[in-house]
């Protein structure tokens, strides 16, 4: 009965009122978009950023407002390595462990552009899925986890 009636309080406000109060009453959360990239060999495309970790790591960041989560990642990478992708499906959503964020993992596929070191990527190389190098523990989970589908995908495309 109580949440009848709550209910029908909450429906009576006009819908701009009705977004502030879910905006008020809910945890905000970063949104993350990375990648599984793979070359057209099969190889698993990583970085090792200038800040942060120093292992090797996938390429991606953060949503900006009202941006699609594919286009995110083809901005992220483009901005971060002048290569252009092509964005493939979603291998798996993750959490953030140290801080509030749910991260989309994405596969993809370079598909133009010229790799470029930039202000944030120190370095940028592929390798075989069995020869990876010290990668972030998590994600070389998920390189454990999707590489044969990210794989499969690219070479599909």
């Amino acid at each position: 009965m109580l949440m009848r009636l709550l209910a029908a309080l909450f429906n009576a406000f006009p819908v701009r009122w009705q977004r502030r109060f879910m905006t008020a009453a809910h945890d905000r959360f970063l949104v993350g978009v990375t990648g599984l990239g793979v070359d057209e060999n099969g190889r698993v495309l990583l970085a090792r950023h200038r800040f942060g970790a120093p292992q090797w790591r996938f390429l991606g960041g953060f949503l900006e407002p009202r941006e699609r989560v594919e286009d995110a990642l083809a901005r992220e990478i483009r901005e971060e390595t002048g290569l252009v992708i092509e964005v493939g499906p979603v291998l798996e959503v993750v959490t953030g462990y140290r801080w509030e964020r749910v991260e989309i993992v994405f596969a993809y596929r370079v598909t133009g552009g010229t790799a470029v070191l930039t202000s944030e990527i120190e370095e940028l190389r592929s390798f075989p899925p069995d020869e990876l190098p010290e990668v972030r523990a998590d994600q070389r989970g998920l390189i454990e986890r999707h590489a044969a589908t990210a794989i499969a995908w690219s070479k599909a495309h």
